[in-house]
């Protein structure tokens, strides 16, 4: 064997470069991620309403993210025009697996609890007998530096630097909320039992701020509703939109007609529609999927210029602007 390797020497040195630089571009990873076309969720499995017939027509829309990318992945993204590459943010450099996919559960969460709340008042306006009783008891944290340890994805935070949300707007205690140094008042589940803890931080200037989601709970809604789809691995707070228009078309039992409904875009608590990521692979998934009808933030109206689609394009800055176009395209 090792007159082989004397004899040889030269030309196993040649043919391992080949070999390493194939081994580079497969596992190598890089500061870049990949964006791809991915499916179609029916709400119907987000959601169930006691007494109510979710209507099947409605999709939330995901697609598939591949991070870190390696360089043999970028060569075909390259050359596949429905997939893109981004540089990864700061957040999601820093953030570990776990902490990503429960920073996704909790964005969805909240996001199902402002549909629920958006959908019901929007409903009763029509139906006398559908309520919903609410109030909002805190922000979750859904990012912090990974270095921050004393704090957990999923935080409630109840108090900034000794001012509490139960005097305080969503809107203004998240402006609050947008300091480099506090010290937070927070719940947080242990074993079952809540505790309350108090926790100081402070950012050096080139770390992002905290990021946080809104908590509302839910007291009373007639009729009663469960939220099945919190059980699923898919996260993000991007389906909000889309929630918010099935749970309320299902309420009121609007006659849809045989057409595919998808649609992207946050949803906050004042009724504006927010912008998401991905949306071009998410018009090429809604293009796959032969959807009839997408809804999509009107901001990003300039991002799609170019894309060649087959369906009709419904772009709305709020809630309400959402509702009266569904209303005027099923009629």
């Amino acid at each position: 064997m090792l007159t082989f390797l004397k004899t040889y020497k030269k030309i196993l040195i040649i043919l391992s470069f080949p070999y390493l630089y194939v081994l580079f571009l497969l596992v190598t990873p890089t500061p870049r991620q990949i964006l791809a076309p991915g499916d179609l969720t029916p709400v119907s499995e987000s959601v169930s309403i006691e007494g109510v017939d979710m209507l099947p027509q409605f999709h939330t829309i995901y697609i598939y993210n591949y991070y870190p990318m390696t360089p043999f992945q970028g060569i075909l993204a390259n050359i596949n025009d429905t997939l893109e590459v981004d540089e990864l943010s700061a957040i999601e450099r820093d953030i570990s697996w776990r902490d990503d996919y429960l920073a996704g559960q909790i964005q969805k969460l909240s996001s199902l609890k402002t549909s629920v709340i958006k959908a019901y008042e929007l409903a009763s306006v029509q139906d006398a007998q559908i309520s919903v009783d609410y109030e909002l008891t805190g922000l979750l944290l859904s990012y912090r530096p990974s270095r921050l340890t004393d704090l957990e994805i999923g935080d409630l935070i109840i108090g900034i630097n000794g001012q509490y949300i139960s005097s305080h707007t969503e809107e203004s205690f998240l402006e609050l909320s947008r300091l480099k140094k506090a010290t937070l008042t927070i719940e947080r589940q242990v074993k079952g039992e809540t505790k309350t803890l108090t926790v100081s931080y402070q950012l050096t200037d080139d770390e992002t701020y905290l990021r946080y989601y809104p908590n509302y709970e839910i007291y009373e809604a007639i009729p009663h509703f469960e939220l099945p789809g919190l059980d699923t691995v898919i996260g993000g707070p991007s389906g909000g939109m889309m929630q918010t228009l099935s749970i309320y078309a299902s309420l009121l039992k609007l006659n849809i007609g045989d057409i595919k409904i998808a649609g992207t875009g946050t949803i906050l608590m004042s009724g504006n529609i927010g912008k998401i990521g991905g949306i071009r692979q998410k018009i090429y998934t809604a293009k796959q999927e032969n959807v009839d009808l997408f809804f999509i933030p009107k901001a990003h109206l300039s991002d799609i210029s170019g894309l060649k689609y087959t369906f009709d394009l419904i772009a709305v800055e709020t809630i309400e602007e959402a509702v009266q176009a569904l209303h005027e395209a099923i009629n």
